[in-house]
């Protein structure tokens, strides 16, 4: 099997990059509208984008021509690793943001089981509140 052109993996990666930082722009802008549904599909664009980044990255490295990556080639590759750079920070910020979304429900559960039945209220293993739903306690000791 003939070998890739450097000059092509490295368009490839570009590309991908692009669809990549798209992806997580979509990503953002479904946690901000909190359309959590949404994100299923969308995770699984993101998970083949990351699959084909890493195996041209993988090409790269065993490349007959790698050496070209710190002569002629390294505005591209200093290029590609500012745009890697951006998209990792924006999966940084959209990982902050499922954070407060997830802390949001859990306070939304909270008081919802609080309005339920405050009489049946108690706490599970990592402190988050729970109900006992409707199973009220005949303690004889």
């Amino acid at each position: 099997m003939a070998e890739r052109a450097i000059i092509e993996i490295l368009k490839a990666q570009d590309n991908l990059l692009i669809e990549l930082s798209k992806i997580l722009q979509e990503e953002f802008a479904l946690l901000k509208e909190r359309k959590a549904l949404d994100l299923p599909s969308l995770n699984e664009r993101k998970s083949k984008c990351l699959i084909d980044l890493q195996t041209n990255d993988q090409s790269l490295k065993i490349h007959s021509q790698r050496a070209r990556l710190g002569q002629d080639l390294l505005k591209i590759k200093n290029m590609l690793t500012d745009k890697l750079k951006a998209c990792q920070e924006q999966n940084d910020i959209n990982g902050r943001l499922i954070e407060l979304n997830l802390a949001a429900n859990r306070r939304l559960a909270s008081a919802l089981i609080q309005i339920r039945d405050t009489s049946t209220m108690t706490y599970d293993d990592k402190g988050n509140k729970n109900a006992l739903r409707g199973r009220h306690l005949n303690i004889d000791a």
